[in-house]
């Protein structure tokens, strides 16, 4: 807010994306696990700031000790936050066997979906491993779009089945850190993660 970044939801961001208009100086926020932090502490000062974000979350996580529970994820959602899934069971894809992505990938949103009453469009990968196999579910399953934690890039052409993020933690507080992450700048230093 203070550097005037634009946040956008995860929706927002693939839908310009679709029509090829990203907006400069804009912004995706996006939490992986689900952890009670997120209903507590990030919730409050996302509304009081009005920014959007996208929550995943692993269907044999929620309500465990420490993890959101099926009706704080659901009062999210209808505040507007938007849910997506982690996976089943948080699972590292490139090392589920074939006959259990099914369960990780398309059950999972399932879940989510009967119990939070919404449709389920975004998925993010643990750890950020995938393979082509399980982006191929992916994309069968009817996800819109899906995220890895691989760290971003200044190329043009960006796939929407393994969007790049960038990882931010309370140890970027440092104002000239945490504007290089925001503005690209930092990764030039650092090295893409193989997705698998």
């Amino acid at each position: 807010a203070r550097w005037r970044y634009r946040v956008l939801s995860l929706t927002e961001l693939v839908e310009r994306l679709e029509q090829g208009q990203m907006p400069r100086r804009s912004v995706v926020l996006t939490f992986d696990d689900g952890y009670a932090e997120t209903y507590h502490v990030a919730r409050p000062l996302l509304k009081r700031a009005g920014f959007p974000s996208t929550v995943f979350v692993a269907p044999g996580e929620v309500g465990r000790p420490g993890f959101v529970s099926w009706d704080q994820l659901a009062e999210m959602a209808r505040d507007g936050t938007v849910i997506g899934s982690h996976t089943m069971h948080h699972s590292y894809l490139p090392h589920v066997k074939d006959d259990h992505l099914n369960e990780e990938l398309v059950e999972s949103k399932q879940v989510i979906e009967s119990r939070i009453g919404r449709a389920i469009h975004f998925i993010s990968y643990p750890i950020g491993g995938f393979t082509a196999q399980a982006q191929g579910i992916v994309k069968q399953a009817g996800y819109r779009a899906a995220c890895t934690t691989n760290r971003r890039t200044f190329e043009m052409d960006i796939d929407r089945f393994a969007l790049r993020r960038i990882k931010m933690t309370k140890r970027d507080g440092a104002a000239l850190l945490f504007y290089a992450k925001l503005s690209g700048y930092y990764n030039t230093f650092r090295q893409l993660k193989s997705p698998g």
